[in-house]
């Protein structure tokens, strides 16, 4: 049994069938399926990235329930794991067929699926050494696959072009996308959630890119904002901008504060520099300066990190040492067609925070 299973374990209550489903591997159509993606608290558990199964707790007992392997399993090339694999990377050696399932959890006392969830995503919270190891070298991956986009970009080039080499550096390390990148050039930098990527980019552009690789189900989440012919006076002052606001939030982050005390921290110091840009007239009202404050800086500027990108965690919670987080302020003007984010992915320490990225 895995530590993440005993931390589990000691916070639920001894006299109740706890039952966790792992994901399926979600059909597209006919006989195709979509890319799997084990359930994030079923990973934690077990470690185990295959479709298709269950885990129950009843006291000390821990059972992983799983279809048998069949030869028409073997010939199309099933995904389904040997009983020796799952002892070896989950711990769990009792393993038995879920057509004796039902028949087992006939009788018991059930806890909320809910009530588990929380105990799980509390647990997810705070990551292991062995978890912030995880996101380390996701992120050195992706800290690779930037670099060399930057080697690479010049004016003519397709960001489907700039799409395909990131995904081609975290494949040639055996790993995956974390979410779907997104590269969005000149207009498209101020869509924050752009996913086209068929523009050519043009002298003048930036072009913004947001990527992460994802190694053994831990997340990275980078962005970066680059000038495809270096930058103009204006692009270069939001640059400066978003790097003032930047700083203050990595000064801002650390343990005690709550992630809803810090974004209003970092609003104001945002506020105040889309003030020097002329983008929040000096005379704006209260209300004025929240509403042009949302349209050109429309998100928040942390969250969590882990197993989800955008891992599970309640914004009142205190930071505390062990937590992982992003930070990635930007500034999007459409008229202008700049749009400009920085992200890095960061550590909470005892005294601050730790950019790991």
């Amino acid at each position: 049994m895995n530590s993440y299973l005993t931390a589990l374990i000691a916070e639920l209550p001894s006299d109740h069938l706890i039952t966790i489903t792992g994901a399926i591997a979600p059909l597209r159509n006919g006989d195709v399926h979509y890319p799997f993606r084990q359930d994030s608290d079923f990973l934690y558990l077990t470690g185990l990235s295959v479709p298709g199964l269950i885990l129950t707790i009843f006291s000390d007992q821990i059972i992983l329930w799983r279809e048998a392997i069949t030869d028409l399993d073997r010939v199309w090339g099933s995904d389904k794991i040997s009983d020796n694999e799952i002892v070896r990377i989950a711990g769990i050696v009792d393993i038995r067929d879920r057509s004796d399932l039902e028949l087992y959890r006939s009788g018991k006392k059930e806890t909320n699926d809910d009530a588990v969830r929380d105990i799980i995503h509390s647990l997810r919270l705070i990551k292991t050494p062995d978890e912030i190891e995880k996101i380390r070298q996701a992120i050195s991956i992706s800290q690779e696959a930037f670099s060399h986009i930057e080697s690479i970009l010049q004016p003519g080039m397709y960001e489907y072009e700039i799409e395909a080499e990131v995904a081609r550096i975290f494949r040639s390390h055996h790993l995956t996308e974390a979410y779907p990148s997104i590269v969005a050039s000149g207009p498209n930098s101020c869509v924050l959630h752009y996913s086209a990527h068929m523009r050519q980019l043009e002298e003048g552009d930036l072009v913004l890119i947001d990527a992460g690789a994802e190694y053994m189900g831990y997340a990275s989440d980078m962005t970066r904002t680059f000038a495809v012919s270096g930058f103009a006076p204006r692009q270069l002052a939001v640059y400066e901008a978003v790097d003032r606001v930047k700083k203050i939030a990595e000064n801002t982050l650390s343990p005690g504060i709550s992630l809803t005390e810090y974004e209003q921290i970092v609003r104001v110091a945002m506020n105040e520099e889309l003030t020097n840009l002329g983008l929040i007239p000096p005379d704006a009202t209260e209300d004025e300066v929240a509403k042009l404050s949302r349209k050109y800086y429309p998100h928040r500027t942390s969250h969590f990190l882990g197993l989800d990108v955008h891992d599970v965690g309640p914004r009142d919670t205190l930071l505390v040492p062990g937590m992982v987080l992003t930070i990635e302020p930007g500034i999007y003007i459409s008229d202008e067609q700049i749009g400009f984010r920085i992200e890095d992915d960061y550590l909470i320490t005892e005294t601050g925070c730790e950019k790991l990225s």
